[in-house]
């Protein structure tokens, strides 16, 4: 009878053991950039001006010696850009191979003129999320096999709802469900993700976005988009309903 009591007390307590937070098995394409107010003479060997970038806004300013595809730098004001980091296996006359193009101006703000000198004043945080209802996203694009994919051909829904600590929504085949975990701010984990087990032609996707749900960290919101982020990596992009 004991013997059959610590099997039981075994078996709740590993269903009841938290998850861990995953390790990222994928490698996204997409960074947040943050880009200082002022360019500023390179220094080393580089010549001309650099702009100063950090991809967060707690880190100090870098020199960024490289330049990004379809963004022109306007003096005076600080920007938070989702840019995207394109292999060039043939080299760029630079010598490198990778170029950087811009994919998104998240957000740009104007620059006090004492500020400008050393573009050292801090990016106004995102503000928080209401987290006073729940609000469903339609997922538009996410990292598959390691590239960027848009969400074309199927739908995939996302609803966080903070006041029942929920995460759920629709795959391209089944619903999911999950525990959301409220941290500061835009913080956020979703966890002991579960779903339905209807089988479709795409699994293979939707797997991928189902194992993207737990390694989300944080999100921002502009206007009627959403941007799922592991660390400085986007990962998932939705549209409001």
């Amino acid at each position: 009878m004991k013997v059959k009591l610590l099997i039981c007390l075994s078996a709740i307590f590993l269903c009841f053991t938290p998850t861990k937070s995953p390790k990222l098995k994928i490698k996204s394409p997409y960074r947040k950039l943050f880009v200082g107010a002022k360019t500023v003479d390179c220094t080393g060997d580089g010549k001309g001006k650099c702009m100063m970038v950090k991809n967060s806004p707690e880190k100090s300013w870098e020199y960024f010696y490289d330049q990004i595809e379809g963004f022109k730098h306007e003096q005076g004001y600080e920007y938070q850009l989702l840019i995207e980091i394109v292999d060039v296996p043939e080299g760029l006359t630079d010598g490198s191979f990778v170029k950087y193009v811009l994919k998104k101006v998240i957000s740009k703000r104007a620059m006090e003129s004492n500020h400008i000198a050393s573009s050292i004043a801090p990016v106004t945080p995102t503000p928080p999320a209401n987290k006073s209802r729940a609000t469903e996203w339609i997922l538009t694009d996410f990292i598959f096999k390691n590239n960027g994919l848009e969400a074309k051909g199927f739908e995939a829904t996302l609803t966080m709802d903070f006041a029942q600590k929920k995460v759920f929504g629709q795959g391209p085949c089944n619903r999911y469900f999950g525990t959301l975990r409220d941290l500061d701010k835009n913080r956020v984990r979703f966890e002991n993700i579960g779903s339905t087990k209807s089988a479709c032609n795409l699994t293979d996707k939707e797997k991928a976005f189902f194992d993207l749900l737990p390694l989300s960290q944080n999100f921002v919101i502009e206007g009627n988009r959403m941007f799922v982020y592991h660390g400085t990596e986007l990962i998932l992009a939705f549209k409001r309903r």
